[in-house]
């Protein structure tokens, strides 16, 4: 530390002696004290604060020259110890005491000092060397001067030599920036031994220093370094984390410059003394990178004091992977991994064991395929499966928003950037995926406008937001996925050749379920078993499926089964399926095909079409089944009509069910509940 070097200016030599010892007992540890009998002292002396003993003092030899600075000059306030003020607090009202100092201005300040203290019960008279011997009185007090009380005197109370107040160490403690923890313990233990005159200036300091230790608390348990420095670019302050950054201790920053600071660690003065503030500079200090911004704060009376603030870069990094990482956890993750892709086909493991290999590169990804094949499962999976799985995964559908629309949610927006624009702007999704995975699904569907901004992109690696003017560097990959046929698209100049040639680094296509049959059993049974259903379903029913060319592919498959598990009665039928399967042409059928049957394979008897007997039959089916407690569905029904010799199809039980129930004969319910008579039924069969 830097040796502060102070003037104490009295009367006499002995005097300012008596002072330095006084205040070097209190603040040696910080400052050094000179003693100067006013007729010595020279303006030219180097100091950094000069005191004076007394106001008097100062009136009569004020600093003329710009040896001491106005400003730099301060005037002890003076008290008494509490071991002398005892001694005199209650002396006996009405007597008379002489008060003996060594100077007319001392005895002065003393009888005032006294006075204010306190003493108003007794009459105080001055006496100092050189007055006549006019008093009658036979008792002194004195501070410390007990050799200059007249012989006269019969008893003399010697109050100690008068000490400095603590506003007085207080301010000489300001002045250097040196109130804190430590220093306030040193003062209340000094007011415990000396009479305050300042009380209300004591509690004042003591709030001042509990708040400026809160500040320093603070701003000590920040992540970023913290350096205050004033307008002459002394330094006020510096937090734990600034001394981390220079590797150097706060004891060590006291008495230096910002000059210093920045000249010691290579860094450029000129920045400082720039205009405008510094925002977001990128330095090196010692070996790390750091990230510096320097702010001016305005006080009162026009002072003003600069803060720097540095970040370190790679903690910066930390915090941003700590957002992305709670990004992922609302949402922006990949759900899927390569062991969710059903399939026994020997060509989709080949394209599963590709995609592996791109998943463990950088570069994009191209990923075509029909509707329906699972081609974002495939993005999931190579998110999943590459170094960017602890970060996010963001899948955008290009085909779902408006263009303004998809660019402001891609690429973010400044405040005000539009009407109806959040205050304070948005971030997009590429910023919001940094060091991880974006994957755009129908690609193919964007305008030529996003097309540009988007090879931007993947060539700089940097966004631009909606109404901002600056470049934001963002670390993502790209996966994109398209069912178009993009290098038709490319011909017809509808998709621009550079950028996909720059999408199609790597790719992978996914056939169709059509070219795949094989996987049909293995996706059923998936299926199924995630809906808790443990049933088989029969080899006509599987051929069934394998007969159909899926166009909607595993998507449509899925959704077959759902339809089927809500509107089949026990086991899977052909005929409840939502499509025709058409029988091939030629006599045989191929093997694993199975023809919907001719809609008079089980032809209803003629006489059962005459005079709505078949309507009856059905309702006396209906009526035999509530009566014996089984549920009246097609499959019961027909197994009914069946032990009477009337063979019905399902789809015509269907049909027939269908109109008496728009008749308002029957009552379908929903589900296995199968259907009942309403009154206006059994009314039908007992009128016949």
């Amino acid at each position: 530390m830097e040796n502060i070097r102070i003037a104490v200016i009295a009367g006499t030599r002995e005097t300012g002696s008596m002072l330095c010892r006084q205040l070097d007992e209190l603040l040696g540890a910080y400052m050094t004290f000179y003693p100067y009998p006013v007729t010595d002292w020279h303006e030219g002396e180097e100091m950094d604060l000069v005191l004076f003993s007394s106001h008097i003092l100062f009136t009569r030899h004020p600093p003329l020259h710009s040896g001491a600075k106005l400003t730099d000059v301060l005037i002890i306030k003076r008290t008494l110890t509490r071991a002398g003020w005892e001694l005199i607090r209650k002396l006996p009202p009405g007597n008379r005491y002489l008060v003996v100092n060594d100077e007319r201005d001392s005895v002065v300040e003393t009888i005032s000092l006294l006075y204010e203290s306190g003493l108003r019960q007794v009459d105080l008279l001055p006496y100092y060397p050189g007055v006549p011997d006019i008093y009658d009185v036979s008792a002194a007090i004195t501070p410390g001067e007990a050799h200059l009380i007249p012989d006269s005197v019969k008893e003399t109370i010697d109050i100690g030599p008068r000490v400095v107040d603590v506003s007085t160490i207080v301010e000489i403690l300001t002045r250097f920036n040196l109130l804190n923890h430590e220093t306030r313990k040193l003062l209340d233990e000094y007011g415990e031994r000396i009479v305050s005159l300042s009380q209300g200036l004591q509690q004042t300091m003591h709030r001042l220093i509990d708040a400026k230790n809160l500040f320093e608390e603070t701003l000590n348990m920040v992540q970023d370094g913290v350096v205050t420095y004033d307008e002459g670019g002394s330094i006020t302050f510096v937090n734990r984390t600034a001394e981390e950054i220079f590797g150097e201790p706060a004891p060590s920053w006291a008495g230096r410059t910002i000059g210093e600071l920045f000249g010691g660690h290579g860094l450029d003065r000129a920045l400082l003394d720039s205009p405008e503030e510094l925002k977001d500079r990128l330095l090196t200090v010692g070996k790390q990178a750091v990230i510096v911004n320097n702010m001016r704060i305005l006080g009162r009376g026009g002072h003003s004091e600069s803060v720097l603030i540095f970040k370190i870069a790679q903690k910066v990094e930390e915090l941003e992977l700590k957002l992305r990482t709670q990004l992922r956890d609302k949402g922006h993750a990949a759900k899927f991994s390569f062991r969710d892709i059903v399939t026994s086909s020997e060509q989709m493991l080949r394209i599963i064991a590709r995609a592996r290999k791109m998943a463990e590169s950088e570069l994009s990804v191209l990923i075509l395929g029909e509707n329906g094949t699972g081609k974002e499962l495939f993005a999931h999976s190579i998110h999943n499966h590459s170094p960017r799985a602890s970060f996010p995964f963001i899948a955008v559908n290009c085909s779902a928003l408006s263009e303004n629309l998809l660019e402001s949610e891609l690429f973010g927006y400044e405040d005000g950037a539009f009407t109806g624009a959040r205050r304070g702007g948005k971030p997009g999704l590429f910023e919001q995926a940094h060091r991880g995975t974006i994957f755009l699904d129908e690609i193919g569907d964007i305008s030529p406008a996003l097309q540009t901004r988007l090879l931007r992109v993947l060539q700089q690696k940097e966004i631009m937001k909606v109404g901002g003017t600056k470049v934001l560097p963002v670390d993502v990959r790209i996966i994109a996925a398209t069912n178009r046929d993009l290098y038709q698209m490319v011909k017809e100049g509808r998709f621009r050749e550079d950028l996909y040639y720059r999408l199609k680094v790597l790719h992978i296509e996914i056939p169709p379920l059509r070219e795949r049959k094989a996987d049909i059993p293995p996706l059923v049974r998936f299926f199924l078993e995630r809906r808790g259903v443990d049933r088989e379903p029969g080899p006509g029913f599987m051929a069934a499926l394998a007969c159909y060319e899926w166009p909607g592919n595993i998507r449509e498959l899925e959704n077959t089964i759902e339809y089927m598990m809500i509107m089949s009665e026990g086991e899977f039928s052909v005929e409840e399926l939502p499509f025709a399967i058409e029988q091939p042409a030629g006599d045989a059928a191929p093997i694993g095909t199975v023809a919907r049957p001719a809609p008079d394979a089980r032809a209803v008897p003629a006489a059962y079409m005459e005079d709505g007997r078949l309507e009856r039959a059905i309702l006396e089916l209906i009526l035999k089944a509530q009566l014996a407690g089984r549920p009246a569905g097609r499959r019961n029904l027909i197994k009914l009509a069946e032990s009477e010799g009337l063979l019905i199809a399902e789809s015509q039980m269907r049909h027939w069910i269908g109109v008496l129930n728009r008749q308002g004969l029957v009552e379908v319910r929903i589900g296995r509940g199968g259907c009942r008579l309403t009154r206006k039924g059994y009314e039908l069969l007992n009128s016949r």
